[in-house]
């Protein structure tokens, strides 16, 4: 390594404010005793210097560690236990003093107090990483750092090590929606068709484990090659949940408002049986990992300075018909209900749940739209409930 890396490398200065205090108080201290012929004041300042390469001498002595954490689930809902774990081996022959093992979860420091290690010795230390809050965190870099007792000095060694703990979005219980829409059983066929059903869909070469009986002889004699045919399922009902992601309808903390109302509606469409896909009006972050589920998305999807309301109303034209479809924004403008109404006929039901805080908690019908308005999420889960049993809200 170069000499000027080993420079850039360098850590900073161990010294905190009260380890710089004592020494620039020790350094004048002296001086002014030498300066007047005070011994008591040049006995105080070294006895403050003295003090100090003490506390450096703990300090600075790198130990020899290896770290390794796990934590567990890696993903969780906000207020779910994380349970992290951390290995610490002393991988010298003496041992070691006391430390701090810190780890961080975002910008927020988690320290674990490890004592003195013997030779060789292993210590496994457990804590809670906290998620009180949606989001994609990263965990770690780990790092030991050596303090003194005083505060004077404080050293870190990083040790690397890091993770990704994804805390999604707070689900509230729903009740499913109806059916919806039942895509003609012999009509067209769709990307998101399920596979296995009855309804022939195309041929393709034959993968173990395939059912013998699918077998298309014709094809396979013709080709050479085993030929099997592929059925779907055209009759199975979707829903498609829509989350408008333009800041400039969501006041101040409603975007997490309505980010649960569309994981809850997500997560229950999946426990009734049924596909759902999740659509996001300003699309995927641009960072999120290829074919991350929806609940990904949601702890990662974050607000967009965008005013244009064709932003909305473009992505809902774009999302293949039949079924159900929810959408959840905030303060919806009048011109973007009225447009939203001619997708009624591509859709049954169509639901709008709009997220505002300073309106009442209301349901109605309007054009051939399904409206519940609510101040938060609870109160839209439980205006949603009475809505589709039927009740009053």
């Amino acid at each position: 390594m170069s000499r000027a890396r080993r420079r850039a490398e360098a850590p900073r200065t161990p010294l905190t404010p009260a380890g710089w205090s004592l020494l620039g108080g020790g350094v004048a201290v002296y001086a002014g005793g030498v300066a007047l012929g005070y011994p008591e004041l040049i006995t105080l300042a070294a006895g403050g210097l003295t003090l100090l390469a003490v506390a450096a001498g703990g300090v600075l002595l790198r130990p020899r560690l290896a770290l390794e954490r796990q934590f567990h689930p890696r993903r969780v809902s906000v207020g779910e236990p994380v349970l992290g774990q951390l290995q610490v081996r002393n991988l010298s022959r003496w041992p070691s003093l006391p430390f701090i093992a810190l780890d961080r979860l975002g910008s927020q420091a988690l320290e674990l107090r490890i004592g003195s290690l013997a030779p060789r010795g292993v210590h496994v230390a457990r804590y809670t990483v906290p998620n009180t809050r949606r989001g994609r965190y990263r965990l770690g870099p780990l790092s030991v750092e050596r303090r003194d007792p005083l505060g004077l000095l404080r050293r870190g060694q990083p040790h690397g090590s890091t993770g990704t703990l994804w805390v999604h979005p707070r689900v509230h219980p729903l009740v499913p929606l109806p059916a919806g829409v039942l895509l003609d059983y012999e009509g067209a066929l769709t990307v998101t068709a399920a596979k296995g059903a009855v309804t022939f869909s195309s041929l393709r070469e034959y993968v173990p484990g395939d059912d013998p009986r699918h077998l298309h002889w014709k094809s396979t004699a013709r080709t050479g090659t085993l030929m099997v045919k592929e059925h779907v399922d055209t009759s199975l009902p979707r829903t498609a949940v829509l989350l408008d992601t333009r800041a400039s309808v969501w006041p101040g903390d409603s975007f997490e408002q309505g980010v649960e109302v569309a994981a809850s509606v997500v997560v229950t469409t999946r426990r009734s049986g049924r596909p759902v896909a999740l659509h996001l009006a300003g699309g995927l972050p641009a960072d999120l990992e290829a074919g991350s589920g929806p609940l990904d998305q949601l702890a990662a999807v974050e607000p967009l300075e965008d005013r244009d309301p064709l932003r909305l109303l473009l992505r809902a034209e774009q999302i293949e018909p039949g079924g159900a479809f929810v959408v959840v924004t905030g303060r919806a403008e009048q011109a973007t209900l009225a447009r939203l109404t001619s997708l009624r006929r591509r859709f049954a039901p169509l639901v709008l749940v709009q997220l505002d805080q300073t309106g009442p908690l209301a349901t109605s019908r309007w054009a051939g739209i399904a409206i519940v308005r609510a101040a938060s999420s609870a109160d839209a889960a439980d205006a949603w409930n009475r809505f589709v049993l039927g009740r009053s809200a």
